[in-house]
């Protein structure tokens, strides 16, 4: 009998085993995961996401990149860094319109403000301003 009783623990502590390293593997994904959003989120796309939406005029997706791709410690080459002063440039072209529409003056020149200073990074990506100018016009 002592040995049917071994057999049957033996399957018990096996199982005990394994829900004991899956609790720890789910503890230490969890840290992990704790410390990367303490850290922040950022998403690391590169020149040619950047360029890409630039040139073809897609406005709205190359603001959702800069914004995705928010890291405080990044050296962004000056080509990115331009495409990323466009996608702000934009948004501030957004904002502006949208305050201009509803009257409100004081606001829109304040985007207006944040819009100059946006165009004086622009670098190569200067011809594009009209194109957001344009872009923000043409939306309803």
């Amino acid at each position: 009998m002592t040995q049917a009783k071994k057999s049957s623990r033996s399957p018990l502590k096996i199982i005990t085993a394994i829900v004991a390293v899956i609790v720890v593997i789910l503890f230490l994904s969890a840290g992990l995961q704790i410390r990367d959003a303490a850290q922040g989120y950022s998403v690391d796309y590169d020149s040619r996401n950047y360029l890409y939406a630039a040139e073809h005029g897609r406005f709205g997706q190359l603001y959702e990149m800069a914004v995705q791709d928010m890291d405080k410690e990044a050296d962004y080459s000056s080509e990115v860094s331009e495409c990323r002063a466009l996608a702000f440039y934009y948004e501030q072209a957004v904002l502006e319109h949208a305050y201009r529409a509803t009257g409100d003056d004081a606001a829109a020149d304040a985007f207006a403000k944040r819009m100059e200073e946006y165009e004086s990074q622009l670098g190569s990506m200067s011809s594009k301003a009209k194109a957001v100018q344009k872009a923000v016009n043409d939306q309803k």
